[in-house]
């Protein structure tokens, strides 16, 4: 007997939530897999959880025992349900909003099982924030382009540079209800410590070489002057690319940028 899949199914037709495969949101509804995910985030009494898409409070059930949670809720029945449950608990902020188009309050950790037609949006947000790391659940297509060694999208390679991931379990369809037209994995997420490749990528809409600049001035506290000599020393190469936006760079210009910095 699965007492949380039958509260979950009982929860999604009396709130009449409608069209969860077309909009990506499914609930996990295996108590052992919740279990491993809060475990895994390795959780202390004065972190801070953000949860993106947290549904009916699975994961805000078992963290609230440790530490805050942020439950961050578009789909304005489960906000309801949430407000109501979590009312007078002060280890549980739940917000009514769009996690793309929001600016997140401070956190230390993410546990988060996205909605699947916004995951990889939601982890490039997530590469802009510094935090220690997380544990979510993922496509596991998506899972294997960031876990891989070698990036094999501008996406992955992009995210590899912020994000160190690794890979905890196979999550199988019937984890969750409705069911995912996709298989899954949960994965462990620690950020890596800021440098200048972070500053470089993060400023998208730049040149790289206006990139570049900035991003050195800022982690190497320099003046304009010296960030300018700093361009002009790298290989040619390199200073090719420098009208190009970042945003356009291809996987190799990528992969150059990030073998020369590393």
């Amino acid at each position: 007997m699965n007492i949380l899949k039958d509260t979950i199914i009982k929860l999604v037709n009396d709130f009449e939530i409608k069209s969860t495969n077309e909009s990506g949101q499914n609930f996990l509804v295996d108590e052992e897999l919740l279990e491993k995910e809060v475990e895994n985030a390795t959780l202390k009494e004065t972190d801070v959880v953000l949860d993106i898409g947290a549904g009916f409070g699975s994961i805000e059930t078992r963290v609230r025992r440790i530490c805050k949670i942020i439950a961050i809720e578009k789909e304005i029945k489960c906000y309801s349900y949430l407000v109501d449950k979590y009312e007078i608990d002060n280890n549980v902020q739940v917000i009514n909003a769009d996690a793309l188009d929001m600016i997140y309050p401070r956190f230390t950790k993410v546990i988060s099982n996205p909605p699947y037609n916004i995951t990889d949006r939601i982890i490039e947000k997530l590469s802009h924030y510094d935090f220690e790391s997380g544990v979510m659940i993922l496509p596991k297509t998506i899972a294997d382009e960031l876990i891989a060694e070698d990036p094999k999208t501008v996406f992955s390679a992009f995210q590899k540079v912020f994000m160190d991931f690794s890979k905890i379990t196979d999550v199988p369809k019937y984890a969750f209800y409705p069911e995912p037209r996709v298989t899954s994995t949960m994965v462990n997420i620690k950020r890596r410590p800021h440098e200048i490749l972070q500053g470089i990528f993060k400023r998208r809409e730049m040149t790289f070489k206006n990139a570049v600049s900035n991003s050195f001035t800022e982690v190497k506290t320099s003046t304009k002057k010296q960030s300018k000599e700093f361009f002009s020393s790298l290989p040619v190469e390199l200073k090719v690319m420098e009208n190009k936006p970042v945003k356009t760079l291809s996987l190799e210009d990528v992969k150059k940028i990030i073998a020369y910095f590393k």
